[in-house]
């Protein structure tokens, strides 16, 4: 079989969740590195039955199974349990916004949604205590340019408060009003990695994990598969209505609207067809097309830039938006440049990411005009 390509490797994983997986697909080596770069693995893999796994094997390049899932699972959960009581002591209220939250609330075993990391948000009142809480309670180690950012071992701690990165880049805070107040508004007492932590309302996750998954333009199928297992809590709940008002509230309808159609036609979310024609915003004919590539499971370069734009309120935040998206501020530069001499690399680096976006718009020009 000849390298696959992401439109062709996620076709595949989502006919696999249906059960429907060619026996060409399991000798597959590539299929299975891009299953693990994706965080889809685990869930594939325990879909298999017994005889599927012995000839999947030889295409592994390192023996997997149950087991070693567990494994990881279990030290990232005794991991995010030390930072819970660690924060839970310093009484500093906070949420842990994707991994546990995620793998222990939505999935059937908790090892079936890897993560690597651990991000908590509180309040900004809290952050100088937060900081000392975890470089002298939890011994996480600060990381050079990366201020909200601690490491133990290769578990990166990320602290946040904001919960849409708008600390980072400050013109994504006119996208959405979605702040840090409004999780633990709509959070309720709950259980995480067997520590006392804050849940929060689908009325806030949905919105905010169909922000997320676009921020990265929808990048790793395993974030649209989150999306999918919340959409299915709600419908269970009858809790669409709440959602819709979050949606709603934070202006967040084409995030939304771009998951949750995936999440229903590929990954079997009972979403409404009401609660999608409610959502659906206006396009024109460019985002047309790009909503048509995005459904044929394309992953569409800056897909989160593009339809970001079209979410600003005027022409001069547009403006402001798009500066600093390409040349922010020079914290942020030192953190594109990844180190050495901060100028040289950040404008190599930016050079070659425009470089690749103006390919990228030329093919997308040339299929325009063919249409």
């Amino acid at each position: 079989m000849a390298m696959l390509k992401a439109m062709e490797y996620r076709q595949y994983i989502c006919d696999a969740l249906q059960g429907v997986l060619s026996p060409d697909v399991i000798l597959e080596r590539n299929f299975w590195i891009l299953a693990q770069a994706d965080a889809m693995f685990p869930l594939l893999w325990s879909s298999l039955s017994n005889e599927e796994k012995e000839a999947a094997k030889p295409a592994l390049i390192n023996p997997m199974d149950e087991r070693i899932f567990a494994t990881e699972a279990l030290r990232l959960r005794n991991t995010t349990a030390r930072v819970l009581r660690a924060y839970n002591e310093a009484n500093i209220p906070i949420i842990c916004m994707r991994g546990v939250a995620v793998s222990e609330t939505l999935y059937p075993q908790s090892y079936l949604r890897p993560h690597t990391d651990i991000d908590i948000l509180f309040d900004k009142k809290h952050l100088m205590m937060a900081k000392q809480v975890a470089g002298n309670a939890l011994h996480f180690k600060p990381l050079p340019a990366y201020p909200m950012l601690f490491k133990q071992g290769d578990i990166p701690l990320d602290l946040h408060i904001e919960p849409i990165g708008s600390e980072r880049i400050q013109a994504w805070k006119y996208i959405t009003p979605l702040h840090t107040q409004d999780f633990f508004k709509y959070a309720e007492e709950g259980e995480l990695a067997g520590e006392k932590a804050l849940l929060v309302h689908p009325r806030v996750m949905l919105p905010y994990l169909s922000f997320h998954a676009l921020k990265h333009s929808f990048e790793r199928l395993i974030w649209l598969y989150d999306i999918a297992l919340l959409a299915k809590q709600v419908d269970g709940k009858g809790l669409w209505d709440e959602a819709l008002q979050g949606i709603a509230e934070y202006k967040l309808e084409r995030p939304c609207f771009y998951a949750l159609s995936y999440a229903k036609k590929h990954l079997n979310a009972p979403v409404p067809d009401d609660v999608l024609q409610k959502i659906k915003p206006q396009m024109g004919f460019v985002e047309k097309r790009l909503f048509k590539r995005f459904m044929k499971h394309e992953v569409i370069p800056y897909l989160a830039e593009r339809l970001f734009s079209r979410m600003l309120p005027s022409f001069p935040v547009w403006l402001e938006f798009w500066k600093e998206t390409i040349y922010p501020r020079p914290e942020i530069r030192a953190q594109v440049a990844g180190g050495g001499c901060v100028k040289c690399n950040f404008i190599r680096t930016r050079i070659k990411q425009i470089a690749n976006a103006l390919w990228s718009f030329a093919k997308e020009t040339v299929y325009i005009i063919k249409a």
